[in-house]
């Protein structure tokens, strides 16, 4: 992929991690909390990829990301570009992808729907970490496309 393609890639993932974030909101208001969380999660799982496409034109194609890859990244992040703080959208981004099957299936072994597992605080709190983490990787998918193109 070239720097134009990553870019249109990225702004995809992001507009389609936003309608994830506003599903994440009306299953919030409906007391849907499960597929809240799932929802928020997807918002995470994309803001994560757009940021590896800012970076380096490709993204895993998975749901986790190793520790490794992201090294990579906050290895490239200029100074002026900290206060986005992407080590905590690499956290939210591991603590949140361990509750995506659960929250789509629950615990099929032991025969809990995910409707039984999550509360308001829970997907209050992942709606709260997909907001943190699509608003650093618009932030910097402005600041690099700015500097892409205004050049």
């Amino acid at each position: 992929m070239n720097s134009k393609k990553s870019l249109s890639m990225a702004e995809s993932f992001l507009e389609i991690g936003g309608h994830k974030l506003d599903e994440a909101r009306e299953h919030l208001k409906m007391s849907h909390y499960a597929e809240s969380v799932y929802s928020s999660q997807e918002c995470i799982e994309l803001s994560v990829k757009a940021i590896f496409l800012l970076f380096q034109e490709k993204y895993p194609k998975r749901h986790e990301f190793k520790e490794e890859e992201f090294e990579r990244i906050l290895s490239r992040i200029p100074d002026d570009l900290k206060y986005l703080e992407l080590h905590k959208v690499y956290l939210y981004s591991r603590f949140w992808s361990q509750f995506r099957t659960v929250a789509k299936y629950g615990f099929e072994k032991l025969g809990i729907g995910a409707d039984k597992l999550f509360e308001r605080e829970e997907a209050e709190l992942a709606i709260k970490h997909a907001e943190k983490c699509r608003n650093a990787a618009w932030d910097l998918f402005y600041r690099t496309k700015k500097n892409k193109f205004s050049k």
